[in-house]
């Protein structure tokens, strides 16, 4: 049987924020591109699964079996925004000790879900007025085909497009908050330096960057990224 606190070299009985440190600590030797192996840095991804989530943890600690679970498919989206959202802060180029950097992050995130919310309204109501529009449009005289018809048709099809993408969007930003949430910015050290604070920050989205490709369930960054909604003929 594997044993997981082993391989994080924690206690069995060690917090949460312990087992989110130790495995940020050990991921940085065991990755295969910086000097170990796929199995060791698999068995690292494992454990740290199973022990940081509650109901997993008690079940492995109750009978020694690793409950597998399929990854949620929000991750990924979540994980590419913030990604983004750290990469801004980064190369902002601002005195990070003036910053409350998980305010921000969480400032950003809840304006991107408004900003979608409100595309999603407008969306809708475009399709109120398409259907309002669609039944006072009638051909003068009988004919093959209702050109205007398919025009109609075309337009109700982005707009249900756009309804469904921003939908989704919202679901990873949303996401994004709920992990946001295991994780502080917070400097302990106020003597620290910035440069050390930005390390920290690139070791935390470095630890994103490689849980993404273990989901292997994201989408591309343009597709998760936040956009403007994009317009329709009403507007």
């Amino acid at each position: 049987m594997i044993d997981l606190y082993k391989i994080l070299g924690i206690m069995r009985t060690a917090p949460r924020k312990d087992i989110h440190k130790a495995y940020r600590k050990k991921a940085k030797t065991a990755h295969p591109d910086t000097g170990g192996t796929v199995e060791a840095f698999n068995q690292l991804v494992v454990a740290y699964s199973v022990l940081s989530d509650e109901d997993r943890r008690a079940h492995y600690d109750k009978t020694g079996e690793v409950e597998l679970t399929q990854p949620d498919n929000r991750d990924g989206g979540a994980i590419e925004i913030i990604a983004e959202k750290l990469g801004l802060i980064i190369h902002a180029e601002q005195d990070l000790a003036t910053l409350d950097i998980g305010d921000l992050i969480e400032k950003a995130i809840k304006d991107d879900i408004a900003a979608r919310k409100a595309s999603v309204a407008h969306q809708q109501r475009a399709g109120e007025r398409l259907s309002r529009l669609r039944a006072r449009a009638k051909r003068k005289e009988e004919g093959e085909g209702d050109l205007v018809a398919r025009v109609l048709d075309w337009h109700e099809v982005a707009i249900q497009g756009q309804i469904k993408k921003n939908e989704g969007i919202i679901g990873h930003l949303e996401r994004a908050l709920v992990i946001l949430e295991d994780y502080s910015f917070t400097d302990e050290t106020a003597a620290a330096p910035s440069e050390e604070v930005v390390e920290a920050l690139n070791d935390i989205l470095v630890s994103l960057d490689e849980l993404a490709a273990i989901l292997n369930t994201s989408p591309s960054r343009a597709e998760a990224m936040p956009k403007e909604a994009e317009p329709t003929a009403f507007g």
